[in-house]
């Protein structure tokens, strides 16, 4: 026992003298050299927030598994900022919130050690930049002057500029109020932020890019011209009236002026979900007087000074040709034709052997007479809506006098020939030629041969003034072109078209006049009427439209207007028949290669449209029509909609009919192009339709 109690106490005592040694070795042997990563970005726009994380790690860039927890010092040029510890991975994020000044920044990440892990430190450099703001002009105008921080700076051709600032915070900067261009002249109108006053504030680094939105006014050139391209002189021009798509109304000088120029507005800038965007004004021609007659369709030419500042306008004005003859013979007569207008005035048409013509005269009601003629011309109306020859008799003096000469002669040949009581007259001019022993058979065949004269004078002046009557081309009074109609609150039936039904007589039978249904008057001429529908072809009369309502329809030259009482208030009340679609397919078009679905990856041109509803391409003069038309339905200028309610969508691509026309279907019309007609009111028109359901 006492032998083993010293064993134990021997044991003892060794283990007390060897543990610290081999707990400082094992001390020793447990520490590892470690090592920082640190990642943060180069260059930070001063006043931004960024985040720098760094992570602790081995030499070699192991992760140790007791490194979670740690404490890491984070110090920007020495300057201490905050104590982090790392997560389960090692890895300590930091939060700038208050950024330095701009400049070259140094940021040191130090780590202390612990027992098992050596101390470690790191650093990077950061440069905090100036904050970036980016102006755009819209529309893209170069040379506009932008005042900040005591600089000035000026937009690129792109319309853009960028302006540095040093300091965050809130800055103050002003863009020009009027920016003069070559072609425009903008005005400062608003930010895309609702903001709209030229100085304003801005708060760095929130924003970056802003859009500045000017509208632009052009100037134009305008010219007239008559239906066949003849130019028309302003001196007789006495009015013109515009209005533009956003409700402007101007009227332009054209009194006394040889160059016609104007400022209009271009264009403006417009909000939308993208920001700022370019919205072209368009300009119609409302109104261009004329002697007193208005010589447009109101809103048929339509124009866009942002893409044409050379307008040619067409007005409608025609020929007249002038014939003055002589009631009996036939002959020209007369110097000139006295032409009144229907405002009273007149002017003078000389004649060249009794013909004479006058050019780009308005449409209207004209009095004629001919003059410089001894004899008797009565005045002749005359209704202009097209070219026209007009045909005028004159009772001249050789009329005059042959018609006394035939009454004297007659006169004459009466009373020599029948009256008793002037015997002795007749006797004394028969004197010479028979002695007063002659027998009583010469004397009645005297009377005879005078008789037979007489009959025969009397025939030959018949005669000739039958043939001088019958030759006359006078023209009957036409009512006045009903083409510009006002709508008003009580729709009331418009006279718009005379029919004639051909017969095999030589007599022509009395016209069937044609109206709106009192359903459609109003609308019909509230959309525009002749220019827009066409002339009424049927009277109204219930039918079941496509999609099985009963409606009441009646027929149009380019349309076929439905009437739905169950709709009766709203808007579409009145809708057009999908009378194009029909016809495409009564003609069996819709098969052809026309009528195909195109993919929307391969335009035919670049200025066209997609239209995925039906899968086709509408480009060119096509588009710039179908653009340029629509039902009134109260939006600004014409719609999208608009132009969906009048013509639909597309049904097919442009193509060549069997005619060599250039034809394009839609739901609720045919356009036709007519190239040789380019830059005029003609060069796309609306096709009536050949078939139409029953």
């Amino acid at each position: 026992m006492i032998r083993l109690s010293w064993s134990l106490a021997l044991v003892l005592a060794l283990l007390i003298v060897v543990s610290p040694v081999s707990l400082q070795a094992a001390e020793e042997e447990v520490i590892s050299p470690t090592a920082i990563l640190v990642e943060a970005p180069e260059s930070v726009p001063v006043g931004e927030r960024f985040t720098v994380v760094a992570r602790l790690t081995g030499s070699n860039g192991e992760i140790y598994g007791a490194v979670a927890n740690e404490v890491l010092q984070f110090l920007i040029d020495g300057v201490p900022v905050r104590r982090i510890r790392t997560n389960f991975a090692g890895a300590a994020q930091l939060l700038i919130t208050q950024p330095p000044p701009t400049g070259r920044h140094t940021l040191t990440v130090v780590y202390p050690g612990s027992r098992s892990l050596a101390p470690a430190a790191a650093s990077t450099t950061i440069t905090i930049a100036p904050a970036v703001l980016e102006i755009q002009t819209v529309p893209a105008l170069q040379g506009v002057l932008i005042e900040a921080a005591g600089q000035e700076y000026y937009t690129g051709p792109n319309g853009t500029v960028s302006i540095p600032f040093d300091a965050a915070g809130t800055h103050e900067i002003t863009v020009s109020r009027s920016v003069v261009t070559p072609n425009l002249h903008a005005t400062f109108a608003r930010w895309n932020d609702d903001s709209f006053a030229a100085t304003r504030t801005i708060l760095v680094p929130k924003h970056r890019i802003l859009q500045a939105g000017y509208d632009t006014e052009t100037t134009i050139h305008y010219r007239f011209v008559d239906l066949d391209g003849r130019p028309v002189d302003p001196a007789r021009i006495e009015r013109i009236v515009l209005k533009s798509s956003v409700g402007e109304v101007r009227e332009l000088p054209v009194a006394g002026s040889t160059e016609l120029f104007q400022s209009v507005q271009a264009s403006r800038a417009i909000p939308t979900h993208a920001g700022l965007a370019v919205s072209p004004v368009q300009w119609s021609i409302e109104a261009v007087m004329v002697h007193g007659t208005n010589v447009v369709n109101r809103k048929q030419q339509r124009f866009y000074p942002l893409e044409e500042r050379d307008w040619t306008i067409t007005l409608l004005l025609y020929s007249a040709e002038f014939t003055v003859r002589d009631t009996f013979l036939g002959l020209p007569v007369g110097r000139a034709v006295r032409l009144t207008y229907p405002d009273g005035s007149s002017e003078l048409v000389s004649l060249s052997e009794g013909h004479g013509e006058v050019h780009s005269l308005p449409r209207g009601d004209y009095q004629v007479e001919a003059v410089g003629t001894f004899g008797w011309s009565p005045r002749a109306p005359v209704a202009l809506s097209r070219n026209q020859t007009v045909d005028l008799t004159v009772i001249s003096g050789i009329d005059i006098l042959l018609v006394l000469t035939l009454v004297t002669a007659s006169a004459v040949a009466l009373v020599l020939a029948g009256r008793p009581q002037l015997r002795y007259v007749r006797h004394r001019l028969a004197r010479v030629d028979r002695s007063r022993d002659a027998p009583r058979e010469q004397e009645h065949r005297a009377r005879r041969i005078a008789l037979l004269v007489t009959l025969a004078l009397t025939l030959s002046g018949t005669v000739f003034l039958t043939q001088g009557l019958a030759g006359s081309d006078r023209p009957y009074p036409v009512p006045p072109s009903t083409a510009q109609t006002t709508p008003t609150a009580t729709p009331q039936p418009v006279a718009v078209m005379v029919v004639e039904i051909p017969s095999e007589t030589p007599s022509s039978p009395e016209p069937i006049v044609l109206d709106p249904a009192p359903e459609f008057a109003a609308f019909w001429a509230g959309n525009g009427g002749l220019a827009t529908f066409g002339a009424p072809l049927t009277n109204a009369g219930w039918t079941i439209a496509e999609d099985g309502t009963a409606v009441l329809a009646q027929d149009f030259a380019f349309a076929r207007l439905e009437y739905r009482p169950n709709a009766a208030g709203e808007p579409f009340a009145i809708q057009l028949a999908r009378l194009g679609a029909y016809e495409a397919r009564a003609l069996g078009l819709e098969t052809g290669p026309p009528f195909q679905p195109r993919p929307n990856s391969d335009p035919p041109a670049a200025d066209c449209t997609y239209f995925t509803q039906t899968g086709h391409w509408l480009c060119g003069n096509f588009r710039a029509f179908w653009r340029s038309v629509g039902l009134d339905l109260g939006d600004q200028g014409i719609s999208t909609r608009e132009s969906l309610a009048l013509l639909g969508y597309p049904i097919s691509e442009a193509f060549v009919d069997d005619f060599g026309r250039t034809v394009q279907y839609f739901e609720r019309a045919k356009l036709v192009s007519y190239p040789e007609f380019h830059g005029t009111p003609n060069e796309v028109i609306r096709d009536p339709f050949i078939r139409r359901p029953s």
